[in-house]
């Protein structure tokens, strides 16, 4: 058995948005594990925003996919289940734990649980399974429920999947019951979602916080020169959560106090057009640039013609939040400072008045203020992008964090 050897359980792969799990991996494999892929889906190379590192560490070839065919005739499905019972004939009590249809429900019926089965069978001897996302943990949970698997299980949690409204709460403590009988740690990027598993009734003393971290050699820092006008700058999906259509308020009384400023907003979403319409509504067309979506290396060069970044998240009408927000560390890892609403995990990425503002959500005025101060100093805007990238160097350094999440795994083994 190698001791060493960790698959990774995703669910699209490879995709743009989720680079701080393909660092994990590499950082794990520059420690001496063998790093597998599987996932839900697998997706052309070119969907992945650092092909490179995959071809470099061979972390796309060697993927696999454990979303397995099931024939949809009946017979076929049947004669095609017992051909695997045959193979794996050794594990016969595998496969009919997976008739249990009290516990397994439309899995069981179909036999897709009994094809799952047998496609895991072949990773019986990894030690140690890391599963990106609850529904991914949940899946490698029911795998060990019929013994499929025998390893170790480490879940990451990275915000969506920690959420959970009074209303629907009873089914998702459901769906997780078995994973938090599995799994040995949860892992979490934040304090608030570390309190949303807790809702979930998860075993709190399994759960660890360990930020998503900055891949500052990208994201560098850049001290900035002032222009005439004052630059700001938001990043994220154009949707609700996100709250662009208070940062365009922000822009309309700070243009109506006077001051010479430009506002850029990336990223696309549902939530353009009605963004466009209130930009005009607002008259505020000419101050605001909606730059659209953005690889990372044009994030990088966008951030540093920029002089401060607005995190304008809010809790949505769900009460959903940002789980820890991790572009606000990104732009604070090139040397400017942010301000953001006191919602989800923002109020831990920034400090406070040393590396930025935390602002009462959606308080449109509070956050207008605080950008006034550093428009009218320049001094103490230098001063707060140098804290701030100091303040990532510290707790949200990419390599810093993976290291820790291979500790966990150090730690785990040892068991």
């Amino acid at each position: 058995m190698d001791k060493r050897n960790i698959v990774h359980v995703v669910s699209g792969y490879p995709t743009k948005s989720e680079t701080f799990i393909i660092n994990q991996l590499i950082e794990s494999i520059e420690k001496g594990y063998s790093a597998k892929i599987i996932a839900d889906t697998i997706h052309p190379l070119s969907n992945a925003s650092q092909p490179d590192l995959l071809k470099a560490y061979h972390l796309y070839k060697t993927a696999a996919t454990y979303n397995v065919s099931v024939p949809k005739n009946k017979l076929i499905r049947i004669i095609k289940a017992f051909a695997l019972l045959v193979r794996y004939l050794s594990y016969t009590r595998v496969f009919l734990r997976t008739l249990n249809t009290e516990k397994f429900g439309a899995e069981s019926k179909s036999l897709k649980l009994w094809y799952q089965a047998a496609f895991f069978m072949k990773y019986r001897s990894i030690p140690l399974f890391h599963a990106h996302f609850g529904v991914n943990g949940v899946l490698l949970a029911k795998m060990k429920e019929i013994k499929a698997i025998k390893g170790k299980i480490i879940v990451s949690f990275y915000g969506y999947d920690t959420f959970s409204t009074p209303k629907n709460r009873s089914v998702i403590k459901s769906q997780y019951k078995l994973l938090f009988k599995y799994v040995d740690v949860l892992l979490v990027n934040s304090n608030y979602l570390r309190n949303n598993l807790s809702l979930l009734e998860a075993p709190t003393e399994k759960i660890r916080i360990n930020h998503v971290g900055v891949d500052q050699k990208l994201f560098a820092y850049k001290e900035r020169v002032r222009g005439s006008k004052f630059r700001m700058i938001t990043i994220g999906r154009l949707m609700k959560l996100k709250g662009q259509h208070l940062g365009l308020e922000v822009i309309k009384l700070l243009k109506q106090r006077g001051h010479e400023i430009h506002y850029t907003i990336v990223g696309d979403g549902e939530e353009m057009s009605h963004l466009k319409e209130l930009a005009t509504l607002l008259n505020i067309e000419e101050q605001i640039t909606f730059y659209g979506s953005a690889t990372q290396k044009q994030i990088v060069k966008l951030l540093y013609d920029n002089d401060l970044f607005l995190m304008t998240s809010i809790t949505d009408e769900t009460g959903r939040a940002e789980g820890q927000g991790l572009v606000t560390a990104e732009a604070q890892s090139t040397g400017i400072p942010a301000i953001g609403f006191h919602s989800g995990g923002i109020p831990e990425t920034i400090d406070h008045e040393n590396s930025g503002y935390i602002v009462e959500e959606k308080d449109v005025n509070a956050m207008t203020n605080a950008v006034e101060k550093l428009i009218n100093d320049s001094n103490l805007l230098i001063e707060m992008g140098k804290n701030a990238h100091e303040l990532i160097t510290k707790k949200f350094n990419n390599k810093v964090q993976c290291a820790n999440v291979v500790g966990f795994y150090s730690k785990i083994e040892n068991c």
